[in-house]
């Protein structure tokens, strides 16, 4: 998997790839070592999260295309992946289209159970009894000054 996202790196302008599941999970990921793990788990999972809205919106639609002044995301659906490509604004589109092709036909030939071997599993301890304590009886609720200003001035008049 390493390797594919580093074949995508191989194009003039790409600054990184990832590789991640319809489960928000970053399986593989090409980018500089300042993109740290954590931001690199929240574009997974706004990736995978917001893909399913998209698709309803607009049909099957497999390519996303995201322009801005200082880069361009690009985002390839498969079936049960997501590759991410950032790239800088002046990258050869068409250089990368062809990568990501041979990437894609490389990653759709990966079996299921390899790609369950790579989504990290998350450890569920058994869960303990614990005891309830009775909650303490509240304390009176104070009234706020302009309340007890208002009962001061009814008792006067």
């Amino acid at each position: 998997m390493q390797a594919i996202m580093l074949g995508l790196n191989s194009v003039p302008g790409v600054m990184g790839s990832m590789l991640s599941d319809t489960r928000g999970s970053v399986l593989a990921n090409s980018f500089p070592s300042f993109f740290d793990q954590n931001s690199l788990n929240e574009v997974a999972v706004l990736i995978s999260d917001n893909s399913i809205g998209l698709q309803e919106a607009t049909g099957e639609v497999r390519f996303f295309d995201i322009r801005a002044e200082l880069g361009r995301i690009l985002v390839k659906s498969l079936s049960r992946l997501f590759v991410t490509v950032l790239c800088e604004p002046t990258v050869n589109v068409q250089l990368l289209m062809i990568s990501l092709n041979v990437a894609v036909k490389k990653l759709e030939k990966i079996p299921d159970d390899q790609l369950a071997a790579l989504t990290p599993q998350v450890a569920v301890s058994a869960a303990k009894p614990v005891a309830i304590k009775a909650a303490a009886p509240a304390e009176p609720v104070k009234k706020h000054a302009l309340e007890s200003l208002q009962d001061w001035f009814e008792k006067k008049v």
